[in-house]
């Protein structure tokens, strides 16, 4: 298993996103991973334009924001179907 690191400018660690290899040798990431990851970047880009960092328009932030967080919402009601059918 690999992991990504993705670090601040500061050099601080915000998340980790293991990889695997299938059996076919496929690439793969947990979906818990992928919908952290984006709640993540919801966040992140929520603190920035709270702070009023130059490019981060509150408004327009605040959408892709909630896009971000339902579409992690939604993967996670599709990951629940499909656990609770196998």
């Amino acid at each position: 298993m690999n992991e990504y690191h993705s670090p601040t400018p500061d050099g601080e660690q915000l998340f980790q996103v293991p990889v695997h290899h299938d059996q076919n040798g496929a690439l793969v990431v947990p979906a818990d991973a992928v919908t952290a990851l984006l709640r993540c970047i919801a966040a992140v880009w929520d603190e920035w334009a709270q702070h009023g960092v130059p490019g981060m328009d509150p408004v327009t932030t605040s959408g892709l924001c909630e896009v971000l967080t339902a579409l992690a919402d939604q993967l996670d009601i599709q990951c629940i179907a499909k656990a609770s059918q196998d």
